[in-house]
């Protein structure tokens, strides 16, 4: 599967099952995208932005499924999550399921202030993504971020002094590759700022 970052304002998903995993994904997505809930029992501690309805999914799932951009199937019944399956296929809507091959997959996510991380074993082995999460979790602390933020202004100021985007790549790459740098962006920014004014005035 090709891993990527999507736009989810104005998507519509609707995520069949109230348990547990139903209420996981279903958060998780809310964060985004408007997200609907289906099912006949609802666990508590759903997101307040999730809209929950309680319905019996074989009686009504094509018109459950019409405005869906994304589906869930998350039910404890395999056919009736092999019936979704079948239905987000023939409307060629990506699904995501809790127990079999999926369309889409939902990763585990290191999110800091100027970046994430997303971590898929392609289903494989969803203890392991969530292990690497909280490895990461614990060794992505708050330089990166002051990095990011850094490399966002020196972008800024390459785009005006080198012409090409090739140098302006590869003077990014000077930066992030200059210890000393680091370790001044701990405690003195300006002095950090200048080192770098320096690498890429040489390059002018």
């Amino acid at each position: 599967m090709l891993p990527l970052f999507v736009d989810m304002t104005g998507i519509e998903v609707v995520v069949f099952g109230g348990g547990a995993v139903g209420r996981r994904k279903a958060n998780f997505l809310a964060r985004e995208a408007h997200v609907t809930v289906v099912a006949l029992d609802l666990v508590d501690g759903f997101d307040e932005r999730v809209d929950l309805v309680r319905a019996d999914i074989g009686e009504q799932l094509p018109h459950l499924m019409e405005r869906a951009d994304l589906v869930v199937a998350a039910t404890d019944d395999r056919g009736l999550n092999d019936a979704i399956a079948r239905e987000a296929r023939n409307r060629n809507v990506l699904c995501n399921r809790a127990d079999g091959l999926s369309t889409f997959l939902i990763p585990s996510v290191v999110e800091r202030d100027t970046y994430a991380v997303a971590i898929s074993t392609g289903g494989r082995s969803p203890a392991m993504a969530r292990y690497l999460r909280l490895k990461l979790e614990r060794e992505l602390d708050g330089r990166y971020d002051r990095m990011v933020r850094f490399q966002e202004d020196l972008r800024e100021d390459a785009k005006c002094r080198l012409p090409s985007q090739a140098e302006r790549e590869e003077f990014l790459r000077d930066v992030l590759d200059d210890q000393i740098i680091w370790d001044l962006l701990e405690s003195d920014t300006e002095a950090a700022r200048a080192r770098a004014m320096a690498r890429m005035a040489g390059r002018q």
